[in-house]
């Protein structure tokens, strides 16, 4: 008998809590943080033109802008590649500037800054939330056209005091440009 009352009471609190977590989130159609997201399975994958240029890609080196990389890391030499995920990292001993390109969830990063203009949405992380200087940022490039979506991300690792926010930035849209 008290099997019988739970049960339906059980299924109205699930339906109810699932309701409400879905009326809790940001009505995000046309704004920057929310463009990311895949279109429901019953529709097909359109792609963007991000994504799918970046689902060709398979050598991440020839998209560093090379007069950034000289000013983020003067004297750095040949570039670290790799190509699961597709990866190319400058260093000089001191500073740091990677670029990778991976399959990842268009969902926003918690706790990072939205950083408008930037592919479908951007996010913006502190490497050390103390200097504030060193930056990971996240740029949501959209899907391929097989649906599957893609991320930029950029980390400038100067180890110098100095905001390298805008670098950051500055990085993306030149990669971004290349990418277009």
């Amino acid at each position: 008998m008290i099997r019988r009352l739970l049960t339906p009471q059980l299924v109205c609190l699930a339906l109810s809590a699932c309701s409400r977590q879905e009326a809790a989130r940001p009505e995000t159609q046309g704004q920057s943080a929310g463009a990311g997201h895949a279109p429901p399975a019953s529709q097909p994958p359109s792609g963007s033109s991000y994504g799918e240029a970046a689902a060709k890609l398979t050598d991440m080196c020839p998209l560093a802008p090379a007069k950034l990389v000289q000013t983020l890391v003067p004297g750095a030499g040949t570039p670290e590649k790799e190509r699961f995920p597709l990866r190319c990292t400058f260093g000089n001993g001191k500073n740091a500037l990677g670029l990778t390109i991976d399959p990842g969830p268009p969902d926003p990063i918690n706790g990072a800054d939205v950083v408008p203009g930037l592919g479908q949405a951007a996010y913006l992380e502190r490497l050390d939330p103390t200097a504030r200087g060193d930056v990971y940022l996240t740029v949501m490039l959209g899907p391929d056209a097989n649906g599957s979506n893609h991320n930029l991300h950029v980390e400038v690792a100067g180890h110098d005091g100095r905001d390298h926010r805008d670098d950051a930035i500055a990085v993306a849209r030149e990669v971004l440009a290349q990418l277009h």
